[in-house]
């Protein structure tokens, strides 16, 4: 499934992730040995507007230290 970061250190990236799945975390883009969480709200609807794939909005929610 698409999603879109509507917040955080990577608002505006898109990406791929696996249906159903509520958390995500991406690596931190200025700090090493960090990643940055993000959710799926659940009160948001599906992103389908024209010129957009269909997908999910994920919203910051902190980080957490890299797992070596």
């Amino acid at each position: 499934m698409r999603y879109y970061v509507m917040s955080g250190p990577h608002q505006g990236d898109t990406g791929e992730m696996t249906e159903g799945v509520g958390e995500i975390q991406l690596p931190h883009p200025t700090t090493t040995g960090v990643r940055c969480r993000y959710r799926v709200n659940t009160s948001d609807g599906l992103i389908e507007q024209g010129g957009f794939e269909p997908g999910v909005q994920l919203h910051y929610v902190g980080d957490v230290p890299s797992q070596g």
